[in-house]
């Protein structure tokens, strides 16, 4: 059975359902123009001159990752903390993966620990963005020049964002969006690679790698799915202020639980609020996170764990690496939030958070 309250939840408005209508009534399909205004729209959104919409995540990062020239031989520096698609893109194309430890505030590396793991290997580095959690992307990305390796820029669900004025997607010589289900705007599947870059741009789309036979041409986004994304985006500036209204009430009820640490809104990072995600103290255990969530999802609300550590999930049996990022995962929570929530949907999470929290307390006397 489904929850009642959603993780995340899309806002689908009837004129998405025309949007959607209209392409698959076009002759064909497949003709629509959905997929090419998207592409300029997401450009735009993210101060790129480019951009190529495919089918997934991990297509757009292994495809961008082979258009480099990355393969076999080359090291890929990721973060401790992140999205899994990482890791199977990294494995896709050939390449290894090294970790660089996250900094306990914002969450994301730091120049200094991508230093520390980059080598004459390293074809690519790869950072993102943490929703509330402020962000080091500038040092990050002054790193890369200093280290002469592209920066790629992990923007996911936070479409929307900026940082030091600068909007997620601008910082690194390219970027990647997720347009999938679990993000603020959704085609329901989906991504955009994008990027100043023309050759990189051209070289990231199906005909040319059809013409160089690289195998990690990823698919082409479909129509139904950009013409949806396309109608969102067209709202998406309503969408992060409803989303930005519910991470404000979160932190006026959650603020006066000492047991957690939670997202701040900070002036230099104007946040799209795609996730709010909150950290147990460090008395808590990764026991306690998953009774605590499993507790709230008995109770028809979809909280999650919040943060992966990556260096666990690629080889689970090596020595634990990044060890401020096991720490850090093992008590990361996700909280719903998009725009539908309404002010007693927020209230009953909370309520329910802070009896759980009382309980997995109870429990370790």
């Amino acid at each position: 059975m489904p929850s009642d309250i959603p993780l995340s939840n899309p806002a689908v408005a009837p004129s998405d359902i025309q949007a959607i209508t209209g392409t698959l009534r076009s002759t064909p399909p497949t003709g629509s123009d959905c997929r090419a205004e998207l592409e300029d729209a997401i450009a735009a959104s993210t101060g790129c001159e480019y951009a190529v919409a495919v089918a997934s995540s991990e297509q757009a990062l292994s495809t961008l990752l082979a258009a480099m020239g990355l393969g076999s031989g080359h090291e890929i520096v990721l973060p401790s903390l992140g999205d899994a698609a990482c890791l199977r893109a990294t494995k896709r194309i050939g390449a290894t993966p090294r970790f660089a430890e996250c900094d306990p505030g914002t969450l994301i590396p730091t120049a200094s620990t991508i230093e520390a793991v980059a080598t004459s290997a390293t074809g690519a580095i790869l950072a993102g963005h943490s929703d509330g959690w402020g962000t080091g992307l500038p040092d990050i990305a002054t790193a890369c020049g200093r280290l002469e390796i592209p920066l790629i820029e992990l923007v996911s669900t936070r479409l929307g964002s900026r940082c030091a004025a600068a909007p997620a997607g601008s910082i690194g010589r390219a970027a990647i969006v997720d347009l999938s289900e679990r993000g603020l705007i959704s085609g329901g599947e989906g991504a955009a690679i994008v990027t100043n870059d023309a050759h990189l741009a051209e070289a990231c789309r199906g005909d040319a790698f059809i013409t160089s036979g690289n195998p990690h041409r990823a698919d082409p986004m479909p129509e139904f799915a950009a013409a949806l994304a396309l109608a969102q985006l067209n709202r998406l500036a309503k969408i992060i202020d409803a989303c930005t209204a519910v991470a404000e009430r979160y932190t006026v009820c959650l603020s006066s639980m000492p047991e957690l640490l939670l997202p701040a809104m900070t002036p230099e990072v104007k946040s799209s609020w795609s996730r709010y995600v909150i950290r147990l103290d460090e008395t808590f255990g990764a026991e306690d996170r998953d009774e605590i969530i499993r507790g709230m999802q008995r109770h028809d609300i979809q909280a999650e764990i919040g943060l992966a550590h990556l260096p666990t999930l690629w080889n689970a049996s090596s020595e634990i690496d990044c060890p401020i990022a096991a720490s850090i995962a093992s008590r990361t929570i996700a909280l719903p939030i998009h725009a539908d929530l309404t002010h007693r949907d927020i209230d009953l999470i909370c309520q329910t958070l802070q009896l759980m929290v009382q309980r997995a307390t109870f429990r370790r006397g």
